[in-house]
């Protein structure tokens, strides 16, 4: 897992610079914010707990993001705040954390674009309605995010697919034994380009 950091880490830093010695006009910081919805990844069964309980595995996200465009490609690392939830027919479980997702855009009409990349997860606090039906997962976690995306100008609107690479194992006590989960989640973000020097 190390290995896969630094070689993660190495590839991330490689494209950051090859964008940054292209970049156009349209680059600069931006900050973004919206709503997280943890799927189980049986979707009708999700769609309907969204109708009948929308709000049990509902949580939201904050951060800033940095934009490099070159052409229609662009390179987005983004720092994000997330606090979420989901339920479990043996309690519910809510965390909060830091995530650094790395995502390549690219154009495909004027307005609309699809992006895709890594991302990393550092996990601040996780917490149990039933204690001692879980066990806390390790800290550190490896996913990705893909999804589409619609820009006016300095605003911009997507919908994200989140899947954790690494399983979280939360133990059911003299039931199930243990049970690997990998989180997924849909991600709905709101975004606000902060308009640069050259842009006004």
């Amino acid at each position: 897992m190390i290995n896969l950091k630094k070689i993660l880490s190495l590839l991330v830093f490689a494209l950051l610079m090859s964008f940054y010695s292209q970049a156009q006009q349209g680059s600069g910081f931006g900050v973004k914010g919206g709503l997280n919805y943890n799927t189980s990844g049986k979707y009708f069964k999700d769609a309907g707990q969204i109708l009948t309980a929308p709000g049990e595995n509902m949580g939201y996200h904050l951060g800033v993001f940095y934009k490099m465009t070159s052409y229609d490609i662009s390179l987005r690392p983004e720092l994000i705040f997330t606090n979420t939830q989901f339920e479990t027919d043996l309690g519910s479980v809510r965390y909060q954390k830091m995530d650094l997702p790395v995502l390549v855009g690219f154009r495909l009409f004027k307005v609309i674009g699809f992006s895709i990349g890594p991302s990393l997860h550092y996990t601040l606090k996780e917490e149990f309605s039933i204690p001692e039906n879980f066990e806390e997962s390790e800290p550190f976690g490896l996913g990705f995010q893909m999804g589409l995306g619609v820009n006016l100008g300095p605003v911009g609107l997507d919908l994200r697919f989140e899947r954790e690479l690494n399983d979280r194992k939360y133990t059911f006590e003299n039931v199930l034994g243990k049970e690997d989960f990998k989180n997924q989640q849909l991600i709905l973000g709101l975004s606000f380009m902060i308009p640069s020097k050259k842009d006004k």
